[in-house]
């Protein structure tokens, strides 16, 4: 029998439950506002970068991701769309995967802090989620880094919804940072090349891109992305499963 809620807990659970909410929905909104001033954002960027140097300018990108995408303000398609429109494929790719890993970091500390232990219960409750966390929670630290990698692969879960509900399940650091991190590089790169490519010619923004390149064109590169990002997701789904199906067999035999 599950136990009745205390006044406590269930407000602890609505807490919860609206942040959660606004870990779904704003950063899808606010990375429609980012891509359609991606040339501002740009621009200052290379301000920054003609004041203080590339390195820093990088450094100083990182930064804001790490604080906005772990926030849940800003989705880190976007802000690694931006990386790579500024700072190229190489340089958008390292500022991108920077900031997502200490933003990760910052997600985890408050998922901790708001979570409670009664996100346990929710987890029991849900078979497949339980499933992964003992998966995580029960491996050591190179199989619990490769499950949540597995985990980050697939685009289908906001990037801090994903982070309140690892750290709900109380994922260890070192797997859920490197595990974070090897999981969204690869996406996290597809899209800093491809707004690298995208700003090649001098584009300003993603109007200019369509006005140069024409809406067939355009079109066709987005979708070349997604299919790419989709391939990803659907070979990290395969894994994982196989992942669990493993433990599970590991789990009957001991």
């Amino acid at each position: 029998m599950v136990k009745p809620l205390d006044a406590d807990e269930k407000r602890s659970l609505r807490g919860l439950g609206v942040l959660a909410a606004c870990w779904t929905f704003l950063p899808a909104l606010a990375g429609f506002v980012l891509l359609a001033r991606l040339g501002d954002a740009s621009d200052l960027l290379g301000t920054i970068e003609a004041d203080a140097g590339r390195g820093v300018a990088i450094v100083i990108f990182a930064g804001f991701f790490a604080v906005t995408a772990g926030l849940g303000i800003l989705p880190t398609y976007a802000q690694a769309i931006l990386a790579g429109w500024a700072f190229g494929a190489t340089g958008g790719s390292i500022g991108a995967i920077l900031g997502i890993t200490s933003g990760a970091m910052l997600g985890f500390g408050l998922a901790r802090l708001v979570s409670g232990e009664r996100v346990e219960g929710i987890i029991d409750a849900r078979p497949v989620v339980a499933a992964v966390r003992d998966a995580i929670l029960g491996s050591g630290p190179v199989r619990s880094t490769y499950i949540v990698g597995l985990l980050r692969l697939s685009p289908n879960s906001p990037f801090a919804l994903s982070n309140l509900a690892l750290g709900g399940a109380r994922t260890p650091v070192l797997p859920y940072l490197f595990g974070t991190m090897l999981g969204m590089a690869p996406r996290t790169v597809l899209a800093a090349v491809f707004a690298a490519g995208a700003a090649a010619d001098g584009s300003r923004d993603l109007v200019e891109v369509v006005r140069e390149r024409g809406w067939s064109v355009t079109i066709a590169g987005f979708a070349v992305l997604l299919v790419a990002i989709i391939v990803i997701g659907s070979i990290g789904k395969r894994a994982l499963r196989r992942a669990l199906e493993s433990q599970d067999a590991s789990s009957e035999a001991s």
